[in-house]
C-alpha cells in the first residue's frame, strides 16, 4: 500500500511541477508536497522518472525558454523571468549548460519562418519546440493552439470551408521559408503552393512519433523531439501501470453520435492510444480504422467493458444520446452497469499528432485513474 501511495504522490508532484515550473520551486517544497524527506523524495523521483525533480524543473524551463527565444525582439531578462529565473545571467549559464550554446546564439539560429497548412501540423511543431510563423488558428476549430499561441503566431490564417486546410490565398503573400503540409493535400492546393515555397511533406498517416522524429531531423530539432518522446513514453508507462490492463485487456468501444445516427468509430489517434499504446481490445469486430453506422440493437449485442462517446454539439445529436441512454439493451452493457462510460470531445480526439496523443493520454488518466 505504501508503494502505491508513493507512486501516486510522485505523479501528483510531477503534475504540480508541470503547472508551476515558472514559479520559485525548491526541493524542500516539492518533497513536502509528497510527504517524504528531501533526500528520499529526490531518490524516488529519479528512480521513477530517470531525472531528479530539479532537473525536471530545469528541463521544462529551458523548453519554454526556447519557444520564447523564437520570437522577435524579446529581451533576455524578460525570458528569464518568464520561465522562473530572477537573474538573466544565471539563466544564460543554465541554458548553455543544457543546450551547449548561449540563449542569444540559439535565438539567432531560430529565425526561419515556418508555416503549416493544417491544424494538426501544429501538434508536430509544438513537440519539436517550434512556434510556427503562420498557422490556421481558430478559437472554434483549433482551440488548444489558439489558447496556447494566440499572441505568439504572427500570421493567423483562416481555414477553408471544410475546416481541414488553411486558405492558400492567405499563404502566398507571406515570407515563408518552409511550409509543413500533410501528404494527402489535394492536387489543386499542391499546384497553388508548390511554386511559392519549399514544402516538407509530412506523412500524418504513419506513427506520429516516427513522423515527429523525421520532421525534427529536417528542422535540426532532434534533441527536442527526443526529449518530448521520452517524456511521453515515461508518462505512458506510468498510466499503463496504474490502469493495469495488461493481464486482462478491457473491451473498448468508441461511438460517435451525429444527429439520429450512431457510429462505431476508430480514427488513427484512437487506434494509436487506446489499442496500441494502452493495450485495450476493440469491442467492434472490424479491424483497423472504421466509422461504421450501427443500430441500437447491434450496439446492445457487443461486449463493451468501457465506452467512449463523442456527441456532435447539436440538439438532434444530444436528443439521440438521451434516447440511447433510455434503451434497455444499452443499459445492459457491462460498461453502463459498471459506470465505465466516458464522454470525450473532438478536440483532441479527432486530431492526430504527438501533442494530441499526449493530451488524449492525460484525459484517459484523469477519467480512469482514481
Amino acid at each position: 500500500m505504501q508503494k502505491q501511495s508513493q507512486k501516486t504522490d510522485l505523479t501528483e508532484v510531477r503534475r504540480y511541477i508541470e503547472k508551476n515550473f515558472t514559479k520559485h520551486l525548491s526541493l524542500a517544497h516539492l518533497a513536502n508536497l509528497s510527504g517524504l524527506s528531501s533526500s528520499y523524495f529526490s531518490s524516488a523521483f529519479k528512480q521513477e522518472y530517470i531525472q531528479s525533480p530539479m532537473e525536471y524543473v530545469t528541463q521544462l524551463r529551458i523548453q519554454k525558454a526556447k519557444q520564447l527565444l523564437q520570437k522577435e525582439d524579446v529581451r533576455l531578462k524578460f525570458i528569464a523571468e518568464a520561465v522562473g529565473y530572477s537573474d538573466e545571467f544565471y539563466f544564460s549559464r543554465v541554458f548553455k549548460k543544457v543546450e551547449g550554446i548561449s540563449p542569444t546564439m540559439y535565438s539567432s539560429q531560430q529565425k526561419s519562418n515556418i508555416g503549416v497548412v493544417t491544424g494538426n501540423m501544429m501538434g508536430y511543431l509544438h513537440a519539436a519546440g517550434i512556434i510556427p510563423f503562420a498557422a490556421p488558428l481558430s478559437a472554434k476549430w483549433t482551440p488548444y493552439y489558439y489558447n496556447l499561441w494566440a499572441q505568439e503566431i504572427e500570421h493567423k490564417v483562416t481555414l477553408t470551408q471544410n475546416k481541414n486546410y488553411c486558405s492558400p490565398n492567405e499563404l502566398l503573400h507571406l515570407p515563408i521559408d518552409l511550409l509543413i503540409s500533410p501528404k494527402d493535400l489535394s492536387s489543386e492546393l499542391v499546384k497553388r503552393i508548390e511554386d511559392h515555397f519549399p514544402i516538407y511533406w509530412l506523412d500524418d498517416k504513419q506513427d506520429c512519433l516516427v513522423a515527429l522524429t523525421e520532421l525534427a531531423a529536417r528542422l535540426n530539432k532532434q534533441e527536442e523531439a527526443k526529449q518530448w518522446i521520452t517524456q511521453y513514453r515515461a508518462r505512458l508507462e506510468d498510466v499503463r501501470r496504474r490502469l493495469d490492463w495488461t493481464s486482462t485487456p478491457p473491451k473498448v468501444l468508441v461511438i460517435r453520435i451525429y444527429q439520429q445516427q450512431i457510429f462505431a468509430y476508430c480514427n488513427t489517434g484512437i487506434q494509436h492510444l487506446l489499442f496500441q499504446d494502452l493495450g485495450a481490445e476493440s469491442s467492434y469486430e472490424q479491424p483497423g480504422l472504421y466509422n461504421a453506422e450501427i443500430t441500437f440493437e447491434e450496439l446492445s449485442r457487443l461486449k463493451v467493458d468501457k465506452l467512449f462517446t463523442i456527441i456532435c454539439p447539436d440538439d438532434e445529436s444530444r436528443a439521440t444520446w438521451h434516447h440511447l441512454q433510455r434503451e434497455v439493451g444499452f443499459r445492459q452493457l457491462e460498461a453502463i452497469k459498471q459506470q465505465q462510460i466516458y464522454v470525450i470531445h473532438s478536440d483532441p480526439w479527432f486530431e492526430y499528432s504527438p501533442v494530441a496523443l499526449k493530451r488524449m493520454l492525460e484525459e484517459v488518466a484523469v477519467m480512469m485513474i482514481p
